[in-house]
């Protein structure tokens, strides 16, 4: 028999990853924590119209994993890390709950990709808007008119047009944005493998390739921050890549 692979879905809002997860791997038993009740009342509906079996969610910080008393073959944090005061050490708790051989999929914020939204942020900072629905629609409009090529980029973003994912675009109160080579050192500090890059652009690996034909595999942070160097707008949205723990005597 195929062994059940564990996997965690930590900060899963309304569940849809760790469904989709589920759905996607059947052999897997999914958890999903987060620290919204709300969100996780709507999982626990859709989970169960869905009639899936093989996820579940709690109520849970990223912070008090050890209070699970559970170890994973898989975690995924998307989106997460980044808003926490020390994504680090958050980061070394997903490690420690990890198996030997296990994958960590994540995705943090580029330094590079968010210029646009820090100016963006620094707009809305200085002119005082609401966070509410009406404060977010008139934070859009003056942004729109503003005519700044680096404010008003910001709009190029899916995000922008959604009033809740535009509260966490441009009214975070916490978000840290990272550069690959930082990553690369988090990685060494860790003791984690870099396994690649995820892109909803396929030929964005491919383009990789032509420009550095010596890394067939996409493999050097090196090489992606030269590449990120010279075309910006890579990662607009997150670095999605996964990583992974040694194995056991590795």
């Amino acid at each position: 028999d195929q062994r059940r692979i564990d996997i965690l879905v930590a900060g899963c809002g309304t569940g849809k990853q760790a469904i989709d997860r589920a759905v996607g791997i059947r052999a897997s038993q999914v958890l999903g924590i987060d620290l919204s009740l709300a969100s996780l009342a709507f999982a626990k509906r859709k989970a169960v119209e869905l009639a899936i079996g093989n996820v579940e969610f709690k109520h849970a910080d990223l912070l008090n994993l050890h209070l699970l008393n559970r170890s994973f073959d898989m975690i995924e944090c998307i989106g997460v890390l980044h808003h926490m005061q020390d994504p680090v050490r958050g980061w070394a708790l997903l490690v420690e709950h990890l198996r030997p051989g296990g994958l960590i999929r994540i995705g943090l914020y580029s330094e590079t990709a968010r210029r646009s939204i820090v100016a963006a942020q620094a707009f809305v900072a200085a002119r005082g808007y609401g966070s509410s629905a009406d404060g977010i629609r008139a934070c859009r409009q003056d942004i729109l008119a503003t005519g700044s090529p680096e404010v008003g980029s910001a709009s190029r973003i899916v995000d922008f047009y959604t009033t809740s994912e535009c509260r966490d675009l441009l009214f975070h109160v916490s978000e840290k944005r990272f550069t690959l080579p930082a990553i690369g050192a988090i990685l060494e500090e860790l003791g984690l493998r870099f396994v690649g890059f995820e892109f909803g652009d396929p030929l964005q690996t491919q383009r990789y390739v032509e420009r550095f034909p010596n890394d067939p595999t996409a493999m050097s942070l090196e090489n992606w921050h030269r590449y990120e160097q010279e075309h910006p707008d890579t990662v607009i949205g997150l670095y999605l890549f996964s990583v992974q723990k040694p194995a056991s005597g590795a």
